[in-house]
């Protein structure tokens, strides 16, 4: 990603984070980040792209960050759903979080034609995916069934503890998705 690039997403995911998508608008983005419109519109040629782009930006780090903290742990044993649900409670309760960006995104583009609630849908069912793909590696014989239970769950506890911060919604999911984890082993 070239620097200008970067500087874009970033200026538009602070604003989408603390104003909304929809009232972080084109002009918004450009003058909080010092950017030239034609240089935004070189980059994204419509709001939808750049909204796209802050959605993959955002699933991409979630991804390197999951990975980086996984990697220690044996692959083919429950150890890594059980290291997976600690990852998801600590994630979901830190200052920084903000909600599930694809949640956000497809609130504020409910038309399920709209191409960011779209693209918000094949991001939870990639999320989703992600966690039947480690469930099978573990081992898990209904990967797909228990990685949709624990997607279930774990959205549940994100949009729980962005509405309600601290309230222990992350601890009671970790605990929950646990007990799934070892019924499935």
């Amino acid at each position: 990603m070239t620097k200008m690039r970067e500087k874009i997403v970033a200026t538009a995911t602070q604003l989408f984070e603390t104003r909304g998508i929809n009232a972080s608008g084109i002009d918004l983005i450009i003058s909080e980040g010092g950017i030239a419109k034609a240089t935004l519109y070189k980059y994204f040629p419509s709001k939808n792209q750049l909204v796209i782009a802050y959605l993959r930006e955002k699933s991409d780090r979630f991804y390197a960050w999951m990975e980086k903290n996984l990697s220690s742990k044996k692959k083919d044993s429950l150890e890594v759903l059980l290291a997976l649900c600690d990852l998801f409670e600590l994630w979901i309760t830190t200052p920084d979080f903000h909600g599930l960006p694809f949640h956000i995104a497809s609130v504020e583009f409910p038309d399920p034609s709209h191409p960011v609630n779209h693209y918000s849908a094949e991001l939870s069912k990639e999320l989703q995916i992600y966690f039947s793909k480690i469930a099978k590696a573990a081992g898990i014989k209904d990967s797909d069934t228990l990685g949709q239970q624990l997607m279930i769950i774990f959205e549940g506890a994100a949009l729980v503890e962005r509405l309600s911060p601290g309230t222990g919604a992350a601890l009671r999911a970790k605990k929950a998705a646990a007990t799934l984890i070892i019924a499935s082993a």
